[in-house]
């Protein structure tokens, strides 16, 4: 959950408004007269933006991608995808929000022609809010479960349970299985499926909706609606606890697990490649798709948290340390999952890769398991769960809010009540967005969310982050940037970011789009296949945030600019008036002309120093 930056804030909006400065849509005209809100100190925006990249993306989906392609080799391939894709989009987007003190939409002033990956980026987080608050909601229904002792998967005998149930107590194995020697079923994943979901045969069936699940659906967008209209108070004090909370439950959980007898297994499988898996596009496509969602490069929000920075704050140095702290939290996470996979695997007698069902219930089968065999399970089991509650309530704030800042600056310009009725638009999102979500809280409802996680979640950051690093590169010019960032830290980008913007990241992400789309696989759920009308559905989810981007750069061609269509082009992709700073200063230190209303044009020599 992100602090506060100082300055005087509306009651109702958190993070002191998010909202940029709505700009007309004739090019020549000039923004609001506003004074930028900024962090109360570094800390807070570490820890804000720390809160943002480490959620469940983490703790709940790393495990699993990595399970599912091959933990070693997925680990190799997700280290590189960091280096030379994550790493570089983070910080250009780090860069322009700081310089431009503007978010997502507002920022592309720097090339109206392509504001449409603004709402690109708005579009996916509008999927990601969908299912990742289902997620939350799984965490809540676990965390009420886990005051019921004994705790509810650590054992058979329980009216879900089937004569193939396998359960394993402190004290040792006890095991029940059918006479038809099928393969053992562990007593926590038939409490995850049979239980929790009672799922379906297929996403033909979705089945009824599942009360208890949409209870506490429901009950994570209260929650999250009641925190993001009241904003933060503590001056980052939430972000504290919530960014240092998960790293001393994940400490707890490896030390129990790597001290399971069969550990060693299940980490080997995590830490040992097989490189000729390498070849493979599924694992190159897997750790791409998971670096941009761990991070949020592409989606928006970064770019959002940024941009309530002093102009003169390191931001790179800043966003390694978080990219640093981000791949520690999901590696320590997959050394948990996998040291008690290792220990399901030697007690079944089975390989780690057949000790359960691969997809996303991984985490709810695997660290329940692991919860059971600590002393003390319901208490832990309770810490646990709100752990992951409190981080995912991290993520979804910020993800929504680039969601609400995109719905109010298109109805700001025309609807005057809308910055000081700011809650009703959120209350409004919150409960479209509950109804729409309902399919999600069937008993067929994994089978949908699988969906937009492979193909929305998954594929449309990479293609939003290539048209990015593209644009600023090539369309608006690297040099210009780097000039640009030069103005406002005091020194140039080397030549590995400049090197990353215009050569590495834009070929390795056009590279493996391409692969993937050459090599595609329909994706799975364990053994299920989705079929082609699925998967249909799921190719339209990816393509809408593109199409998006092309429908927005034929409109803003066509219809905001005259003469004919080079005139019109050359028009479309030069930087608005209004691009640059915010505050006279820097706006006349970097080359660009002052604005009416922000600020004398020299600076004290408090701002002037880089932190």
């Amino acid at each position: 959950m992100a602090a506060q930056p100082n300055g005087q804030a509306d009651s109702s909006a958190p993070y002191n408004q998010f909202t940029d400065e709505i700009e007309s849509s004739d090019a020549t005209s000039q923004p609001p007269k506003v004074t930028r809100d900024q962090w109360g100190n570094k800390l807070d925006f570490i820890l804000s933006c720390l809160g943002y990249a480490i959620g469940l993306g983490n703790v709940w989906r790393f495990p699993y991608v990595a399970y599912n392609n091959g933990g070693g080799v997925f680990l190799v391939a997700y280290c590189i995808m960091i280096v030379a894709a994550a790493l570089p989009v983070m910080v250009l987007e780090m860069l322009i929000g700081q310089f431009s003190n503007l978010g997502c939409i507002s920022v592309w002033r720097m090339c109206p022609l392509f504001k449409g990956i603004g709402y690109a980026m708005a579009a996916i987080s509008t999927y990601f809010c969908l299912y990742y608050n289902l997620i939350i909601g799984y965490t809540i229904y676990y965390l009420f479960a886990s005051f019921k002792n004994p705790l509810p998967w650590s054992h058979c005998g329980n009216h879900w349970n089937t004569e193939n149930c396998f359960a394993v107590t402190v004290n040792g194995s006890n095991a029940t299985v059918g006479p038809t020697g099928d393969k053992p079923v562990w007593a926590a994943e038939e409490y995850w499926e049979r239980q929790v979901l009672r799922m379906t045969e297929g996403i033909h069936d979705l089945g009824n909706i599942r009360w208890e699940l949409f209870g506490c659906f429901a009950a994570a967008w209260v929650a999250v609606y009641l925190c993001i209209m009241k904003g933060v108070k503590s001056s980052g004090k939430v972000v504290y606890f919530t960014a240092i909370f998960p790293f001393i439950v994940l400490t707890i959980l490896l030390i129990r697990g790597v001290t399971l007898k069969g550990a060693e297994k299940g980490i080997i499988f995590f830490i040992k490649p097989v490189f000729s898996n390498l070849l493979e596009a599924r694992v190159w496509t897997a750790a791409a798709n998971q670096v941009f969602i761990t991070f949020g490069a592409g989606w928006g929000g970064v770019m959002t948290l940024a941009s309530y920075n002093n102009y003169r704050n390191n931001c790179i140095r800043d966003c390694i340390i978080l990219v640093v702290l981000g791949a520690c939290t999901s590696i320590t996470a997959g050394f948990v999952v996998f040291s008690v996979l290792g220990h399901m695997a030697d007690t079944a007698g089975v390989n780690v890769t057949d000790v359960v069902q691969m997809g996303p219930g991984l985490t709810f089968v695997a660290y329940p398991m692991a919860l059971s065999l600590l002393p003390l399970p319901q208490f832990w089991s309770v810490v646990f769960f709100f752990m992951l509650f409190t981080l995912g309530l991290d993520t979804q704030f910020v993800t929504l809010e680039t969601v609400i800042t995109a719905i109010i600056d298109e109805m700001a310009g025309k609807f005057s009540w809308v910055e000081t009725r700011r809650y009703l638009i959120i209350l409004g999102t919150c409960i479209v967005m509950c109804i729409m979500g309902i399919p999600l809280c069937t008993q067929g409802g994994l089978y949908i969310e699988t969906l937009i996680d492979y193909y929305s979640a998954g594929f449309t950051p990479l293609i939003v982050a290539l048209c990015e690093v593209t644009v600023v590169g090539y369309v608006y010019g690297w040099r210009k940037f780097r000039k640009d960032v030069m103005h406002m830290l005091g020194f140039y980008p080397n030549m590995y970011w400049v090197g990353s913007w215009l050569v590495v990241s834009p070929v390795l992400i056009l590279v493996v789009l391409i692969v993937t789309f050459v090599d595609h696989k329909a994706p799975t759920l364990g053994s299920y296949m989705f079929p082609p009308l699925a998967q249909a559905v799921g190719w339209g989810m990816l393509f809408s945030s593109f199409l998006i981007i092309v429908l927005y750069g034929v409109y803003n061609i066509w219809f905001l600019h005259n003469g004919n269509f080079r005139e019109r082009l050359r028009a479309s992709i030069r930087p608005l008036p209004s691009w640059g700073p915010s505050q006279n200063c820097h706006r006349v230190e970097a080359d660009y002309d002052p604005l009416p209303g922000q600020g004398p044009q020299v600076a004290n020599s408090v701002s002037n120093t880089v932190v």
